[in-house]
């Protein structure tokens, strides 16, 4: 969803962080142990609400009329409200006059025979029938696994779902609206202009150890009448009960109101996933639903084999754990060879991607990452868990929020129209902010990386960092390799790392730029670092032409200089074999709708 400094259903604006100072170094970590108590943040154990269950492969799929594919006349109003609704803010602050300066890479164009386009825009608008709202930018949440020599490719996007054969690349199921998916009403009736709740920020993993699949999504409640926010909200999670990607799932709901905040009711923005031998665990960042503004990073921990066995009643909540960012992001371990001693360790990662007290995106560089970990994480099991929590900060190469992207002028159907766009030109791409992006587990590193401004030209780069973190008596460490990924006279945007058992892998993107559409691209990477040319594996086809891109969030009138919505995150996943599977944004060749063009490219790489 990535709310940070935008507005909401024409009402709520909404900023970041107001937490604890969580102090640290090199030289000394901060510990949050479960017998401890806080003034800020603090760990108690809290119900977890079960949903019942649902059969992946029993949802209707229905697609709307074919009439509907191309666009033609205007569509109904409805459409046009959802651009108030997830319009890009103009940047609030003016750009720091400059960033690193890392080598360029060249860029090379390899297109995937072996990939194919994911979910479009068309999809998710069409399914459940159209009772879908139009939606920028799709969030992705891809996973992949191998049940019994076959190989599935989940691909879920905001508000639908699809799943593949990995082999045939056949689409087996979908698309299905997440709405169904939850059992949730549909975002709107377009037969009786029921408004259902607001959903957002998918995310999907694979336990290759346990041989379940994992979803998650937030949930706000709506006003049926107008689709105003009201004031509960959840995390939505779903739990398949075999190995079946299509088969039943247990669902669950972590509340997330928060009404012991005075600045709440609250809802949690993009939940994050991770998983090791023991635990599941969702980090949100709480954001306030009223006219307050507070956002507070909050982590929740959850016996990973109830949730597998539909018998989870409980979770460890840690609340209001840092100022620097509401993201920490959990490390997702593909290839099932956790982290177990310490009696079972998760970690996680974060930037300084905000400022307090709201959590307003950084406008100046830092040059600072945090890990964290959480040990005897196999005490979730037991009635009174006694888990441990430290972080430390640990020194990086310069990062800083990353400008909007140019991209290659062409032929706009949205931005055809002068009412809509009245100087005729392809938009600027968003690129958000430089809070950390999906964490990886693998070869005994971690690997991620961040959107950072880089020079020359000031554009869209990325940094990435490979940890080798441990735990002692002082909690967690860890040393640190960082560096840049670079495109000669090309922005990139939202890196994903997957790396295999052997320490191989790449950061996927997107790659964009005056002589390049939004197109699918990757970098290989290894414990030494990224090498080798930006490899474009999908060559975009016409620029970004979307509704946010020409209409101002707060207004809802034309305004030129208006910035497309793009990512908001991409993904990779190594499988057992050593492929690493990637998916991120690109403008495809397929049909589109009046509103939006944006589709996705699902790729395997074998580095």
């Amino acid at each position: 969803m990535a709310v940070r400094d935008r507005v909401l259903r024409g009402a709520l604006t909404v900023g970041g962080l107001l937490a604890l100072v969580v102090s640290g170094s090199t030289v000394a970590a901060t510990s949050f142990a479960a017998s401890a108590t806080h003034a800020g943040p603090k760990m108690t154990i809290e119900p977890l609400l079960r949903q019942g269950t649902v059969k992946m492969g029993a949802l209707p799929v229905r697609r709307g009329p074919a009439s509907a594919r191309t666009g033609g006349a205007k569509a109904p109003d409805i459409d046009a409200f959802i651009h108030r609704e997830e319009g890009a803010a103009a940047t609030p602050f003016a750009l720091a006059a400059s960033g690193p300066s890392p080598a360029q890479s060249r860029i090379v164009v390899r297109q995937s025979h072996l990939g194919f386009n994911g979910l479009s825009h068309l999809d998710q608008r069409l399914a459940d029938n159209g009772n879908q709202f139009s939606l920028e930018p799709p969030d992705q949440g891809l996973c992949a696994g191998t049940v019994q020599g076959t190989r599935y490719v989940v691909e879920t996007v905001n508000l639908a779902m699809n799943v593949y054969d990995g082999q045939t690349h056949q689409l087996l199921e979908g698309p299905v609206s997440l709405s169904q998916f939850y059992g949730l009403a549909p975002p709107i009736n377009r037969t009786t202009g029921v408004f259902g709740p607001f959903t957002s920020d998918p995310k999907c993993y694979f336990d290759t150890r346990t041989q379940r699949w994992f979803h998650s999504i937030l949930v706000i409640q709506t006003d049926p009448s107008t689709g105003a926010f009201g004031t509960h909200a959840y995390t939505l999670l779903a739990v398949s009960d075999t190995n079946d990607p299509l088969g039943t799932y247990h669902r669950y709901r972590i509340p997330a109101t928060d009404p012991t905040n005075p600045n709440c009711p609250c809802f949690g923005d993009q939940p994050l996933i991770g998983a090791d031998k023991y635990g599941f665990y969702v980090n949100t960042s709480e954001y306030s639903l009223g006219a307050g503004h507070t956002s507070f990073a909050q982590l929740y921990a959850i016996d990973k084999g109830a949730l597998e066995a539909g018998t989870a009643t409980s979770f460890v909540h840690f609340s209001n754990l840092t100022t620097d960012t509401g993201t920490i992001q959990p490390a997702t371990t593909p290839s099932g060879r956790f982290a177990v001693g310490h009696g079972g360790t998760e970690y996680f990662m974060s930037s300084q991607d905000c400022i307090p007290p709201d959590c307003n995106v950084r406008p100046t560089p830092s040059n600072h990452i945090s890990v964290w970990a959480m040990t005897n994480t196999s005490s979730l099991r037991s009635a009174t868990p006694h888990v441990h929590l430290s972080t430390r900060q640990l020194t990086v190469g310069q990062y800083l929020v990353p400008p909007p992207q140019t991209q290659r002028q062409g032929p706009l159907v949205f931005g055809a129209d002068p009412t809509e766009n009245p100087d005729g030109k392809a938009s600027k791409v968003e690129s958000n902010d430089s809070r950390m992006n999906q964490v990886v587990f693998a070869d005994g590193h971690l690997w991620s990386g961040i959107n950072t401004q880089v020079q020359p030209g000031t554009r869209s780069g990325a940094e990435y960092f490979i940890l080798k973190p441990s735990v002692g008596v002082g909690g967690v460490q860890a040393s640190v390799r960082d560096g840049y990924v670079s495109a000669a006279n090309a922005n990139v945007s939202f890196p994903s790392v997957g790396v295999n058992d052997a320490g191989n892998g790449v950061v996927a993107f997107s790659l964009m730029g005056r002589h390049w559409f939004p197109s699918a691209a990757y970098q290989a990477i290894n414990s030494s670092g990224t090498h080798g040319p930006v490899t474009v594996s999908r060559v975009g086809f016409r620029p970004e032409d979307g509704f946010t891109c020409y209409e101002n969030p707060v207004t809802g009138l034309p305004d030129p200089t208006s910035v497309c919505r793009w990512g908001d995150y991409s993904a990779s996943v190594a499988l057992p074999d050593g492929t690493v599977w990637s998916a991120t944004e690109y403008i495809g060749d397929g049909p589109r709708t009046e509103f939006a063009n944006w589709g996705t490219f699902i790729w395997p790489t074998a580095p």
